[in-house]
């Protein structure tokens, strides 16, 4: 008999880590600043490579700025401003990450 294989062994993982992949890139990219002179060229070029994916994750942050904005905007027209406040915050958030992944996917580009 064999023993049965482990959740992550059937590809189940746990919810967090799907929403966390869903939303966060850095797990495609590799750190160009451990190793030697090749194995950071290896790296450089990997991450160039892998730069292709993050117009999805700005396509998903922008929905949810986009989202957000809203719900906020319908909130503070029902006059509760306190709730609408962090609905901003959190839109604004969104676009503090939309412009930071527009900002490694311009220097990401093959030079």
């Amino acid at each position: 008999m064999s023993a049965s294989p482990t959740p992550l062994a059937r590809g189940a993982e746990p919810l967090w880590h799907l929403v966390y992949r869903y939303f966060f890139w850095g797990w495609l990219f590799m750190d160009v600043n451990r190793g030697d002179l090749m194995r950071r060229a290896a790296a450089w070029r990997h991450n160039v490579a892998q730069r292709v994916h993050l117009p999805v994750y700005m396509r998903r942050w922008c929905a949810c700025l986009v989202a957000t904005f809203i719900v906020a905007a319908v909130i503070e027209a029902c006059d509760a401003r306190a709730m609408a406040a962090i609905f901003y915050v959190v839109a604004v958030l969104s676009a503090v990450v939309e412009v930071f992944a527009g900002v490694a996917w311009l220097f990401l580009r093959a030079r």
